[in-house]
């Protein structure tokens, strides 16, 4: 890569958005989101996919069937220092979003000076989908900071006077990221353009590249000898997920409609729109051309997968660590009208999810709590008198509260069934989904040394002996929806009969099966 003579983009003096260009402002906007998050995470229940990967770290793996090991290992480290609590599960993902504003922040300044720097720190700290992320945890919680500072190391080892030992810190935090999801390997899908887009520097960026995925595979090791001792699965389970043709056409048109669109509103879709407009022209600088690398790389290749299968909002949101960091340097450039309109419809956003999530917090006992809530026809009879308008009505009125009962309704699911499982005299749980068999392992710990999954528990939770139930008689229990027909794993399974859960809406269904047969789900 050639000597980068380029200057920082001048920034605007204007005084409406001079604070987010300034340290200070940095530090307090990411202390007050930095502590609102530990209170929220502390508070509000888990979600379904926490859950699933809370039973994963009470039995640590060198990887498992969906995903890489780090996201079971960082609840295992969180259990240590808090115990048997949601801040256990998301501890490290509330330090993640810092690291990760850190980081843009050090690499802004790099790149555009320390304006730029704090401007990149505080849009990473308020985009919704970064926020999201860093309160949740999720495999994406440290993919995204394993990203951003691989991005940074590279940066600086690609440089005239840059060392090994950067590239060597670049792939050890890639081989970090790799730890957590497999699409951390897009990294050097973009190093690879680098390489391309820069010859008279090869000779130099080869041997760097090559000693940070050095450094990667051997991070990367454990989970390639789990995947050898247990033919592969997880690695044909991620590409048959992110690469099944659903809809058996050549192209999936809607699929890469709604892949647009979410594209657009991941960090708002002004900022959206910033990203791939500041992405699009600053190919001829070179700082700006090696942030929009990292930018494309994944777009493009979601956008491939979206062609052939569903794509989900969070899968290319690496893509917008570096485009949020040429907006950062590329703000002059907008007008002062758009400038402030972005940034109040991120603060709006912002707001309008801490409302949300303080709704959510609201004790079940008060009138204004959400689960007091229902939707009758005194509700919509203001509205115009259309029958299509009123079913719209309804029906995204139930799909948030069935969103809703994601953080409201485990506990109390977990209760129902400690409950009907006392009551009965079955031998152990057979549940209907793997986020079901998550939900008991944190809110029913005395269970979770019976439960089982027969719908690929062998491949999801390889811990469990269902050998040991061979005959024996079971509570199968159906929630949030209805699972597979279990009528072929035991001689007879009674029809299942719906009990109501106080305050939500999703009935659980409990049936009775007996004489449970283990061949018979090989079979399945």
């Amino acid at each position: 890569m050639n000597a980068d003579n380029s200057k920082p983009i001048q920034q605007s003096p204007s005084p409406w958005d001079a604070w987010i260009a300034e340290s200070h402002w940095f530090w307090i906007v990411l202390i007050t989101v930095t502590t609102w998050k530990f209170y929220a995470g502390w508070k509000l229940g888990l979600i379904f996919d926490e859950c699933y990967y809370w039973e994963w770290s009470l039995h640590p793996q060198a990887c498992y069937f969906d995903h890489p090991p780090l996201t079971a290992w960082l609840i295992a480290a969180g259990r240590c220092l808090f115990g048997h609590t949601t801040l256990a599960v998301r501890f490290w993902a509330i330090i993640s979003g810092g690291l990760l504003a850190i980081v843009g922040r050090q690499l802004g300044k790099q790149m555009f000076g320390t304006a730029a720097g704090n401007r990149s720190g505080i849009f990473l700290l308020l985009a919704p989908i970064f926020a999201g992320n860093a309160l949740l945890m999720t495999p994406d919680t440290y993919l995204i900071p394993s990203w951003a500072l691989a991005v940074l190391c590279a940066w600086k080892g690609s440089r005239q006077d840059g060392t090994m030992a950067w590239w060597v810190a670049a792939g050890a935090a890639a081989g970090v990221g790799m730890l957590d999801k497999y699409t951390m390997v897009l990294f050097y899908v973009a190093l690879a353009g680098l390489w391309i887009s820069s010859p008279g520097s090869r000779g130099r960026l080869f041997l760097g590249i090559l000693s940070a995925a050095v450094v990667s595979f051997l991070f990367f090791l454990p989970v390639l000898w789990w995947n050898s001792q247990h033919e592969w699965i997880s690695f044909t389970h991620q590409f048959n997920h992110g690469f099944h043709n659903e809809h058996r056409t050549p192209i999936a048109f809607q699929n890469l409609l709604d892949y647009a669109t979410f594209l657009i509103l991941l960090v708002t879709p002004l900022m959206g729109f910033f990203c791939f407009r500041s992405a699009s022209t600053g190919l001829n600088n070179e700082r700006s051309r090696y942030l929009a690398l990292f930018f494309w790389t994944p777009v493009l290749f979601f956008g491939f997968s979206a062609a052939k299968a569903h794509i989900e909002a969070n899968w290319p949101m690496v893509a917008f660590f570096t485009g949020l960091i040429l907006v950062a340097g590329d703000w002059a450039r907008y007008g002062e009208f758009w400038r402030k309109a972005a940034v109040i419809l991120l603060l709006v956003v912002d707001l309008g999810a801490v409302a949300a999530v303080s709704y959510l917090l609201l004790p079940k006992d008060s009138p204004m709590a959400i689960t007091h809530l229902s939707l009758d026809d005194s509700f919509i009879k203001g509205f115009p008198e259309s029958e299509k308008l009123k079913e719209a009505i309804r029906q995204g009125f139930g799909n948030l509260q069935l969103r809703v009962e994601e953080f409201l309704g485990p506990e109390q699911v977990a209760r129902t069934i400690i409950r009907e499982f006392n009551h009965s005299s079955a031998d152990f749980i057979c549940l209907s989904t793997y986020q079901l068999t998550g939900i008991l392992s944190f809110y029913a710990p005395e269970l979770e040394r019976v439960i089982w999954l027969p719908d690929h528990g062998r491949a999801r939770f390889p811990w469990i002996n269902d050998q040991a139930w061979v005959g024996k008689t079971a509570l199968v229990a159906e929630w949030p929806r209805r699972g597979p027909d279990y009528k072929t794993v035991f001689s007879d399974l009674s029809t299942g009969t719906p009990v109501e859960i106080p305050q939500i809406r999703s009935p659980l269904f409990i049936s009775i099966g007996r004489s449970y047969d283990p061949i018979k789900v090989q079979n399945r």
